[in-house]
C-alpha cells in the first residue's frame, strides 16, 4: 500500500487501490517480491511528485519523466513577477519619494496603478519584511498589498533582491529530497537546482507487515498550492501507466520469445 503525502499543512486523502492492484499483478507477472516491487514504485513515484510540486507542472517534465529546467525558469519568472508587482521603482530623490507617499501618490507602473501609501523599501532587510507580508500565507504567492498599494525602491536594489530570491527556487521540491534517498529514487529525478537546498523537512515511513507493506511519504514544507491533491493525484496516475506500459513490454517480449 502507498499512502499518499500529508504536505506541509495540507493532508492529501487519495484512493491508491488502482496502482496496488497494478503493482500486485506487475509482481506476478514478473515473479518478483512484492514488498519490493512495492518500493520500487514508491521510488518513482517521489519522482512523480517532485516534477508536479511548483515550479513543476505536468507540461514541464523531462524525457526521463522527472522535473525539467523549464520548471526552475518558470518558477524564476513568477517569482521575478510577484516581486516586482509589489515594488515599483523610481530613480526619484528620497525626498521626492516621501512628498509622493505624503500626498498619497497614484504611481503608474508596468504593473498598473499604485497607491504609494507603504513606506520605502531602501534596504534588503525592507524588502524581505514587505515581500513577506505581501504573501499569500498558503501558497507563498503575493497578494500585491491589497491590490493596489506599492513599496517603491530603486531599480538596483530590486534587481538585487529578485536575484535573491530566484536562489530559493526549488526549496518546496528538496521537501522530498529525504523521501527520494529513501526509497532510492534516480538521482537525475533531483537535479542540482533542488539538491542545492539539502534536506529539508520530510521523509519517508515504511511499515513491512509481511505480504503487506505501508509506505508513507511526507514534505513538511511551507507554501503549498490549493490544488496539491489535483497535482498528487495526477502523479498517481502517471505512475500507473508507467507501470501498465512496462506490463505490456513484458508480454511483448515473451510473446516474440515464443514465436522463436
Amino acid at each position: 500500500m502507498i499512502d499518499p503525502p500529508p504536505a506541509g499543512m495540507i493532508n492529501i486523502d487519495l484512493d491508491t487501490s488502482s496502482l496496488e492492484a497494478s503493482i500486485a499483478e506487475f509482481a506476478r507477472l514478473t515473479r518478483k517480491d512484492l514488498g519490493q516491487v512495492t518500493k520500487d514504485q514508491a521510488g518513482m513515484l517521489v519522482a512523480h511528485v517532485i516534477a508536479i510540486t511548483p515550479p513543476g507542472h505536468a507540461a514541464a517534465t523531462s524525457d526521463q519523466g522527472g522535473i525539467s529546467l523549464a520548471a526552475k525558469k518558470s518558477g524564476e519568472a513568477s517569482l521575478a513577477s510577484d516581486i516586482a508587482k509589489i515594488f515599483p521603482t523610481t530613480r526619484l530623490a528620497p525626498a521626492a519619494i516621501d512628498q509622493l507617499i505624503a500626498a498619497r501618490h497614484e504611481w503608474q507602473g508596468a504593473n498598473g496603478t499604485k497607491l504609494l501609501t507603504h513606506v520605502k523599501a531602501n534596504s534588503m532587510a525592507d524588502m524581505k519584511l514587505i515581500h513577506a507580508q505581501a504573501r499569500n500565507p498558503k501558497s507563498g504567492r503575493t497578494r500585491s498589498m491589497g491590490g493596489r498599494f506599492a513599496a517603491i525602491t530603486r531599480p538596483a536594489l530590486l534587481k538585487q533582491y529578485i536575484k535573491q530570491e530566484m536562489a530559493k527556487v526549488g526549496l518546496l521540491n528538496a521537501g522530498w529530497i529525504s523521501a527520494a534517498t529513501a526509497l532510492k529514487t534516480a538521482s537525475r529525478n533531483v537535479p542540482q537546482w533542488i539538491k542545492r537546498h539539502g534536506n529539508k523537512p520530510g521523509g519517508a515511513i515504511v511499515r513491512d507487515n509481511g505480504p503487506m507493506i505501508s509506505i508513507r511519504i511526507f514534505n513538511s514544507q511551507a507554501w503549498f498550492p490549493g490544488d496539491m491533491q489535483r497535482r498528487v493525484a495526477d502523479a498517481l496516475r502517471r505512475r500507473e501507466a508507467g507501470l501498465r506500459k512496462a506490463m505490456e513490454a513484458v508480454l511483448e517480449r515473451r510473446a516474440k520469445a515464443a514465436q522463436k
